[in-house]
């Protein structure tokens, strides 16, 4: 018995919808995505955990992550040395401690703040959907940190 033409429509149905899905899911981490997260801190003397939580919607991909200080001017800092605690979304943990010495271009005599940004890890690698929690921790107190964050910049393959 031959199969009717519905049947081999359905069939190419099937097929096309399953290229697209694969095409989909292989474009997840091909466009590159830049995702910030940020928390307020104490403006005066910031010396206490803060927190925050990137959201891997996109499944696995690779990328780089940055620590992200937005500072004002009362920011004199010549060296930051930082604990940062980081949690997978299958609960796995690590902390360790960075050291880096921060560059600030100011864009205008005018500008009251400015985002500095320090590198923390390349070719980081999120398997999982799910949340991606990083603690940051100053070692020593500073002052004119406005909000701490931290950014993941996709890899385009």
């Amino acid at each position: 018995m031959r199969p009717s033409k519905w049947h081999n429509a359905g069939r190419k149905v099937r097929l096309v919808a399953m290229m697209l899905v694969t095409m989909l899911c292989i474009a997840g981490c091909n466009n590159e995505r830049n995702i910030v997260v940020m928390t307020d801190v104490d403006i005066a003397k910031w010396d206490e955990p803060k927190s925050v939580t990137l959201k891997n919607d996109i499944g696995k991909c690779e990328g780089e992550l940055t620590i992200v200080m937005h500072v004002n001017r009362y920011f004199k800092a010549k060296e930051v040395e930082l604990e940062i605690v980081s949690r997978t979304a299958d609960s796995l943990r690590l902390s360790e401690k960075i050291s880096s010495r921060p560059t600030i271009e100011w864009p205008a005599p005018s500008a009251h703040s400015v985002d500095v940004e320090i590198p923390y890890r390349h070719n980081v690698e999120m398997r999982r959907e799910g949340p991606y929690t990083y603690t940051i921790t100053p070692l020593k107190p500073l002052q004119g940190v406005e909000s701490v964050g931290i950014s993941f910049r996709t890899k385009t393959k």
